[in-house]
């Protein structure tokens, strides 16, 4: 393998994988570059919610660094916190999930989401992506060598809508995946 010097560590430079050819610098983040550099900007580029974390929350994290958990946890995460993640969602929608072995504690739902879609599709599958949508999504899919295909929501007089038609008109045998969030980003729109 040939490789370069990289001008800027002056260290030979490795190509990187073609896999990541797909990916599209994102415009959120140029937008937010440039926020970034200003003064006194409301960021709500990320979606990302300005409210601080609550004190309970900062507590718990302050008393789990005094009782020492610091350490690599299991893969999958503790098992008292999917546990309590299991017993919450039954809570709220009366479905029961085993913690030990359908939850698993990911950094990020960009993490969730790699790990979800690895998981799942193969090269040249294809996935369903409601669009407009989150472009990091269409993105990770087309990384793994499988094809994002959009089916746009429907726009009613009352808000947006799944066009039912086109969604089942966009199933082919390749396709594996319906990938949307909800609530939507960037719409704000939710799935009922």
């Amino acid at each position: 393998m040939r490789t370069e010097q990289s001008p800027i560590t002056n260290r030979p430079s490795v190509p990187l994988a073609s896999s990541l050819d797909v990916i599209q610098p994102s415009a959120i983040r140029e937008i937010a570059n440039v926020a970034f550099a200003m003064d006194d900007v409301l960021a709500l580029h990320f979606g990302e919610s300005t409210m601080p974390t609550p004190p309970y929350i900062a507590a718990a994290l302050i008393q789990a660094v005094a009782d020492g958990y610091t350490f690599y946890s299991p893969n999958a995460g503790l098992l008292s916190l999917r546990t309590a993640l299991a017993e919450q969602y039954a809570r709220l929608h009366g479905v029961t999930l085993d913690p030990a072995r359908e939850l698993v504690i990911t950094a990020s739902g960009t993490q969730a989401l790699n790990v979800a879609i690895r998981c799942v599709l193969n090269p040249g599958d294809e996935a369903l992506v409601l669009s407009p949508n989150w472009p990091n999504g269409a993105a990770i899919v087309a990384m793994f060598g499988a094809t994002p295909v959009e089916v746009p929501l429907e726009m009613t007089p009352a808000r947006f809508a799944v066009d039912f038609a086109a969604l089942e008109a966009a199933v082919t045998p390749r396709t594996k995946l319906l990938l949307y969030t909800s609530p939507s980003n960037p719409l704000g729109w939710v799935a009922t």
